[in-house]
């Protein structure tokens, strides 16, 4: 069971040298990469570690996420929202965004501003689900792993969070990300820009108009 001590949400200012903080035991086995620390929830502090984390922004945060419903997580981004010196990209999965609790989150956004870019769709291929759970912060660090954005990932789910601090990493997913919301946009377009529309379909004629397929989804 995870003690007190690591559960909590309290976080140090984020330092990559002091990221053993975070973990259950305080440090990383000898030999770990020096650019990458892998986390384990419930029993590592990985809550804390992404507060830390997406607070030290300063040029960009570019999000996919499949289940978004961090209160704290929120609350943070939306502070970088309201700053013209941060670039924020969200892009989030549909039926996921259709929860009560993320509704409430999405309504508070502020998508029309300067610098900001959300999308809410699905996958490019066979309107699949959109299940990445990614974040690239200032294009260094790189966050990926099983974990959702909620309490219940963090803290109570067995997921595994990897943060990678390479540049050449986060140029990569950055493309892959870059081309998912650019998809979710064009189906947002799709619907006038109604993203109500785009929101768990319980029919089909609900789904929104996909674009064509990428070449890669057809060859």
């Amino acid at each position: 069971m995870t003690s007190p001590t690591t559960n909590t949400t309290t976080s140090a200012a984020f330092s990559w040298d002091t990221l053993g903080q975070y973990k259950a035991e305080g440090r990383f086995l000898e030999g770990y990469p020096d650019d990458q620390r892998t986390f384990f929830s419930p029993r590592d502090n990985v809550h804390g570690l992404l507060v830390a984390l997406l607070g030290t922004a300063q040029h960009s945060i570019v999000v996919n996420m499949f289940g978004y419903d961090d209160d704290e997580l929120n609350k943070i981004i939306q502070g970088k929202l309201t700053s013209e010196n941060v670039y924020v990209q969200m892009s989030l999965d549909r039926s996921q965004a259709a929860g009560v609790h993320e509704k409430q989150i999405l309504a508070s956004w502020a998508n029309d501003a300067f610098g900001n870019s959300i999308a809410i769709g699905t996958s490019s291929v066979h309107n699949a689900i959109s299940h990445l759970k990614i974040v690239i912060i200032d294009g260094v660090y790189t966050v990926k792993g099983s974990t959702n954005w909620s309490l219940s990932g963090e803290q109570e789910q067995d997921n595994e969070l990897t943060l990678s601090r390479n540049a050449v990493v986060a140029a990569e997913t950055r493309a892959i990300l870059d081309l998912n919301h650019d998809f979710m946009l064009k189906q947002m377009g799709g619907t006038g820009l109604n993203v109500k529309s785009l929101m768990a379909p319980t029919t089909g004629s609900a789904i929104p108009p996909l674009p064509p397929p990428p070449p890669s989804a057809t060859g």
